[in-house]
């Protein structure tokens, strides 16, 4: 392929899309919302008054560091059975510290923490307990994960293993839709411009050909994409977790959504089957995200792993909550790089179609 033409392509591009407000629009939605949220949702574990129970028969430093906290009020107990009794009765959650555990984590072997959440206390104050374990465990030592919580509900009968994360989960959802608003919006939008003011036939006789303008499409959507997802990740503190794995996978999941508005660009004829179409297309792309907030549901989970945008959102949250391997989430891997080759075949066969 030419890389000159792709480069002038996208050059063009980018700039292009900054000078349309509709597309500016649809960049800076998620950017906004998310800003919104931020307002509504503050730091809710500097607001909350927390009670918090300790089990901690080794001294860690980890109980000093809550004990500085004014917005937290410790109760150490002699027991993890206590501790258990407690979070049930007084507290929105507690902690079993190991022996040893401030040793663990100096020497790197990510020792285990016990964490119990009361699940009948309200959603902010779990939320605002669970951010805050999750800010001093990372505070205890300058390295990627330096423990491994395993969270326990002690609220309900059901034994709960797991954790819940409204942020993670809506960071998840905000940059789904990022990426798609800029393949479902942006994208074709640019490409349909070009037929409507017939730039796409000259392009098509110029030594850009169709892989050419399809790569410098993809160029100028995978660098809007990659942009938003950068803001909002900054603005969500969202470089905790398997940072490489989050990486790898926003630029597979942009890549696909991108892939996906240049076929839309290439099928549609005008900007009106573009506005028709794209949020309807965009509503099916951004639908797994919706997973972690209506919570398991086999049937409904059946269908959602038919959109490829599934297996982004399932490698993203788990290499958010530093959980991801590559050999955990290859497959997921796999099949955005499958979904975006077959894809890119139906672009360049629909771009070639246009310039009959």
């Amino acid at each position: 392929m030419n890389s000159r033409a792709i480069l002038t392509i996208a050059r063009k591009d980018i700039i292009d899309a900054v000078r349309n407000l509709y597309i500016l629009f649809g960049l800076l939605l998620p950017i906004g919302l998310s800003l919104f949220l931020s307002f509504v949702f503050p730091d809710e574990g500097e607001m909350l008054k927390l009670t918090i129970a300790v089990y901690d028969p080794g001294g860690s430093r980890l109980v000093t560091e809550l004990q500085t906290l004014s917005q937290v009020t410790l109760r150490q107990v002699a027991s993890e059975q206590l501790l258990s009794d407690e979070v049930k009765k007084n507290a929105v959650g507690g902690l079993a510290i190991p022996v040893g555990f401030d040793t663990a984590v100096q020497a790197g072997e990510k020792p285990e923490l016990g964490a119990y959440v009361n699940r009948r206390r309200g959603g902010g104050e779990i939320a605002a307990f669970q951010q805050l374990v999750d800010q001093q465990v990372w505070s205890l030592v300058d390295q990627e994960a330096p423990a491994r919580v395993v969270w326990t509900d002690v609220g309900t009968s059901a034994g709960f293993q797991g954790e819940f994360r409204f942020q993670r989960i809506m960071l998840v959802m905000f940059l789904v839709m990022a990426l798609g608003m800029t393949g479902t919006f942006m994208v074709p939008t640019l490409l349909v411009e070009e037929k409507e003011k017939h730039t796409l036939d000259s392009l098509l006789i110029s030594p850009a050909g169709p892989k050419e303008i399809a790569a410098g499409k993809a160029l100028t959507g995978m660098s809007y994409s990659l942009l938003c997802a950068g803001v909002l990740i900054a603005m969500n503190k969202g470089w905790v977790g398997n940072w490489p794995i989050t990486f790898v996978t926003l630029v597979l999941g942009s890549l696909f959504v991108v892939m996906v508005g240049l076929l839309m660009g290439s099928l549609f004829q005008n900007a009106h089957q573009v506005n028709t179409w794209s949020s309807i297309i965009l509503l099916v792309l951004i639908a797994p995200s919706w997973i972690g907030l209506v919570g398991p549901a086999t049937l409904l989970e059946v269908f959602l792993r038919l959109i490829p945008t599934y297996y982004m959102t399932h490698a993203m949250g788990l290499s958010l909550a530093g959980k991801a391997t590559f050999a955990l989430v290859w497959g997921d891997m796999a099949i955005l790089v499958g979904c975006i080759a077959v894809v890119f075949i139906a672009v360049v066969w629909a771009i070639k179609r246009e310039g009959k």
